[in-house]
């Protein structure tokens, strides 16, 4: 990863809010309602965003905020020291490993089936324990759009809004009553590993001249920053050939090892908003990957979005 990459953590507190209404015999007369949902409140430090929550009741972990992984991936020590998994089912994984930015990380077992995050949030999928997996900095990681509001019949509505530092489960009731206020956009799966993705057009000023490249860039809040281009891809190869004057700066490690490349723009504009001076990394890391590349947390830093996963779309402002 290029050193201008920081790290970032997060760690957030819980809160929900219930209403009742008290009948004349001191009795709720109606269940309790719930306009929204769960909320997780982040705190910005590090390369990514984290919050502590309970899992399953049982231990608490900080976890994670992810949308470019295909399950919720556990540290192995933490996994057997908590006991957290211990009503699930695990399976011996065959010499399965899993890649993450470039790092390799070896699947000890695997299972399926919910996770109780919080209080009233759910992850239902796959569960991937992996060996040596960032302990220390957090145990688990979740990809929310397998997040369910159990408040609201399981709906997937989750609003990251980075500006009020928090990420919240929204029920539908509330996201009708606000979306009005919102441009709208349509979100598909039509990638590797079936992760969420928007069609757009991404536009680079150099300070030469002015140059587009359009596809189905999946979302990615596991990528700290802006843009990641993925070199394989035939969208990209394209645009490196169509625009052989790009200086294309080699992005390295601290050692010297290179690990890629970087366009360091003037400016980039990704849907209507201006990135001064923005840098865009291109990446022959995941070679699997199959869309042009992904959008991340930069990005997120200048909206308040809203992703209805149930109804794949998503809304901006």
């Amino acid at each position: 990863m290029s050193k201008r990459n920081i790290v970032w953590v997060l760690i957030g507190v819980l809160a929900m809010s219930f209403c009742s209404i008290p009948s004349l015999f001191g009795q709720n007369e109606f269940p309790e309602k719930k306009t929204e949902g769960e909320t997780f409140h982040l705190t910005k430090q590090g390369a990514h965003y984290v919050f502590n929550a309970s899992i399953n009741g049982i231990a608490d972990a900080t976890i994670l905020v992810e949308s470019g992984i295909p399950a919720l991936l556990v540290d192995s020590a933490y996994v057997f020291n908590s006991g957290i998994l211990s009503d699930m089912e695990l399976t011996v994984a065959n010499k399965e490993k899993l890649n993450l930015a470039g790092r390799v990380y070896k699947i000890t077992h695997k299972a399926n089936g919910t996770v109780r995050i919080g209080n009233s949030t759910s992850y239902s999928g796959e569960v991937f324990v992996l060996s040596n997996y960032d302990y220390g900095n957090y145990e688990v990681a979740v990809p929310v759009m397998y997040l369910h509001n159990d408040l609201d019949e399981g709906s997937r509505i989750v609003n990251l809004d980075l500006g009020n530092q928090s990420l919240q489960m929204l029920s539908r009731a509330a996201l009708n009553a606000k979306k009005n206020t919102y441009s709208e956009g349509k979100m598909n799966t039509n990638t590797y590993m079936g992760l969420p993705a928007i069609e757009t057009s991404v536009t680079l000023d150099d300070g030469v001249k002015t140059r587009t490249l359009s596809g189905n860039f999946f979302i990615d809040f596991g990528n700290p920053e802006l843009l990641f281009f993925f070199h394989q891809t035939e969208e990209v190869q394209k645009f490196l050939a169509d625009n052989a004057d790009l200086e294309l700066r080699n992005a390295t490690t601290p050692n010297g090892e290179v690990v890629g490349q970087f366009i360091l723009t003037k400016q980039c504009q990704l849907f209507g908003i201006t990135f001064p001076d923005a840098v865009v990394v291109i990446t022959k890391k995941l070679p699997l990957f199959t869309a042009p590349g992904n959008i991340g947390l930069k990005f997120f830093e200048k909206t308040d979005a809203i992703f209805d996963f149930d109804e794949s779309v998503v809304y901006m402002k």
